[in-house]
């Protein structure tokens, strides 16, 4: 009966973590609401909105995830896991229906509201996925982590068909070039730009209300079952007692899930079985015990870094400028598929087809590289230059696509969606693999550290360029900023080092 009630509970943990991860789908929404509510700045708000770049919205919110998987840690141990999750989806959701009002304000009151509470609270829900997936399907990490952020990404491809059916339902065209950018300045267009945004705010918390009642946190299962397991030595005979007391209820958990009687989660990383406590409940290396037949037992550990070691490891850098020039690039196609392409492709709901494909593609590139991850086909590295050498090359023929013809432009699109996924899958995958589960999400915030100094260099880099020099100049700084990361990483080791100590057991082995 336990063994049922845990597979349940692991099953209903891992669908919960798909639908807790929901608010991340607004990088994947942005790129065709922006087209709207840069719009709806310049024409509608009262008085005319131009306090500011539209640009810090997106970039506020990608910053805001960065203290957001910082908070987790601390937030559990006061509140708990359940409570932690609760308070993340009130700060997403009051962001996203309250901005339905602040966009009638102020630019920068809305980009303040995404940066504070949207993007602080999506990164604390983004944590807590990984730890769930982490926690109950360790040796399926790698493809659990690209499914439920390509949650996320699927979801949005219903969200831009409803944003576009609702906003500009008559597929109308900019009417307005304001410098190197179009606008639209129809009020049946204008009109409706707050009412979405409730609309997306009220699908949001529906679906994470879902989520957190599907997930059952995986260090109390692990104390349950260990309790569980200890209650039941009682009817073992005297010589099998003597027995288990030497293995202790540690041994009897990892049947079920790996743990000892702390609730630690067993890590079955590098293709070695380790059991190493969950992130966020202690220790660096936690005994595990191994069977041998059922007479010679075996303790082995795995060492775990702690956040000062990762800080002075070299492989932590290139993994680090990895996820700064891809998210660069996140950002300019976030920002500016749509806003350049409606200079020369005036077709609205065309332009919305493009941007519902883009999700469909991420998701199939992060499942497939995820895979090839998890069967060693590929390395953490090899997916790492796959991404940036592809990104590179169609960051430098972004420009020339759109002029040339709508065909083109959305392959180019397409193509950078699938190369820039692999962020979401090399971070998180190589903070867990690299550097040990014991501080996940501290090292995952160290490595997702990446977001806030790429949402800081957007749009102080791309904006001057933009009205300057023009927008071949914009993307061009995207193919050389990931040209050089290429080379760093290349030459990189990426075997955990700290400073020149090779990943060992305690042992010295």
């Amino acid at each position: 009966m336990a063994i049922t009630k845990r597979n349940l509970q692991k099953y209903c943990s891992i669908v919960g973590a798909h639908f807790i991860g929901c608010p991340l789908s607004f990088v994947w929404i942005y790129g065709n609401l922006s087209a709207y509510t840069d719009s709806y700045f310049r024409f509608a708000c009262y008085p005319k909105c131009t306090d500011w770049d539209p640009q810090w919205l997106l970039s506020l919110y990608v910053a805001g995830l960065f203290p957001g998987y910082f908070m987790v840690k601390p937030m559990e141990k006061r509140f708990g896991f359940t409570w932690t999750g609760i308070i993340a989806m009130v700060m997403v959701n009051a962001a996203l229906l309250g901005s339905a009002w602040s966009l009638k304000v102020s630019i920068i009151l809305t980009a303040v509201m995404y940066g504070a509470l949207l993007g602080t609270g999506a990164g604390i829900s983004s944590s807590l996925t990984i730890q769930v997936v982490s926690g109950w399907a360790p040796e399926r990490a790698a493809v659990l982590v690209a499914t439920t952020s390509g949650m996320a990404s699927m979801l949005s491809v219903i969200q831009n068909q409803i944003i576009t059916a609702f906003v500009n339902r008559n597929n109308l065209k900019p009417d307005a070039n304001i410098g190197p950018k179009a606008y639209f300045s129809q009020s049946e267009v204008l009109d409706h730009v707050p009412g979405i945004l409730i609309i997306y705010g009220t699908m949001t918390i529906g679906m994470q209300i879902i989520g957190y009642l599907l997930i059952t946190d995986p260090y109390r299962a692990s104390c349950d079952s260990s309790k569980e397991a200890t209650e039941g030595s009682t009817a073992i005979t005297k010589h099998q007692n003597n027995e288990y007391e030497e293995l202790g209820a540690r041994d009897q958990s990892k049947k079920h899930y790996g743990s000892n009687s702390r609730g630690s989660n067993c890590m079955d990383l590098l293709d070695v079985s380790n059991c190493s406590n969950d992130d966020h409940y202690g220790r660096s290396n936690v005994e595990t015990i191994e069977k041998n037949e059922g007479t010679k037992k075996k303790k082995d550990e795995i060492y775990s870094y702690t956040p000062r070691e990762v800080l002075r490891s070299p492989v932590f850098y290139a993994v680090c400028f990895f996820g700064i020039a891809i998210e660069y690039g996140i950002l300019l196609k976030s920002n500016f598929y749509k806003k350049f392409a409606l200079l020369y492709i005036h077709n609205d709901k065309y332009l919305t087809l493009v941007g519902t494909l883009v999700p469909i593609i991420s998701t199939g590139s992060r499942i497939f590289f995820g895979t090839l991850m998890d069967k060693h086909i590929l390395s953490l590295k090899d997916v790492t230059i796959i991404g940036l050498s592809l990104n590179c090359v169609l960051c430098a023929f972004w420009f020339i696509s759109a002029r040339l013809n709508a065909i083109l432009y959305m392959f180019l699109v397409l193509g950078l969606a699938a190369a820039q996924s692999l962020a979401y899958v090399v971070l998180p995958t190589a903070a867990l693999r690299l550097f040990g589960p014991a501080h996940l999400s501290t090292n995952y915030g160290l490595v997702a550290s990446c977001m806030l100094i790429s949402s800081i260099l957007s749009p102080l880099i791309s904006s001057p360029l933009l009205y300057t020099f023009g927008w071949q100049w914009v993307f061009i700084t995207g193919s050389v900023f990931n040209l050089l990361v290429l080379c760093y990483v290349t030459v990189t080791n990426f075997k955990t080092q700290v400073q020149g100590t090779s990943l060992k057991n305690q042992d010295g082995t």
